[in-house]
């Protein structure tokens, strides 16, 4: 396999590239990545992705290459869904402590 082959079949791997993206934003969310860092971190992972996909092709030559950056696609919705919901579900908890004891939208009958 030489290396324009391997690059232009890395370059059209859309899901892996969904899933770095979903790394890096977890990243963010819980401190790992801080602001003005995303683009290394990405280029960090897109070269680790490609030294994955060559060792790969050189160990498992038939290796499925599509159905892997499938399965990356498939993690990476997930893992947005799920993301999402556990931002949605802290936000309201925060929003509700801010509001708590307020007037009207504050009110709570439970003790």
């Amino acid at each position: 396999m030489d290396l324009p082959n391997l690059l232009s079949q890395f370059l059209a791997l859309a899901g892996v590239g969904a899933l770095l993206s979903f790394l890096v934003n977890v990243g963010k969310t819980v401190g790992l990545v801080k602001d003005g860092q995303a683009a290394n971190w990405v280029t960090g992972l897109n070269l680790a992705g490609l030294v994955a996909l060559f060792v790969l092709k050189v160990f498992v030559p038939s290796a499925d290459i599509g159905e892997i950056d499938g399965l990356a696609a498939t993690i990476a919705q997930i893992g947005v869904l799920v993301l999402g919901l556990v931002t949605q579900l802290l936000g309201s908890k925060l929003a509700h402590a801010s509001v708590r004891g307020t007037w009207a939208i504050g009110k709570s009958f439970s003790n």
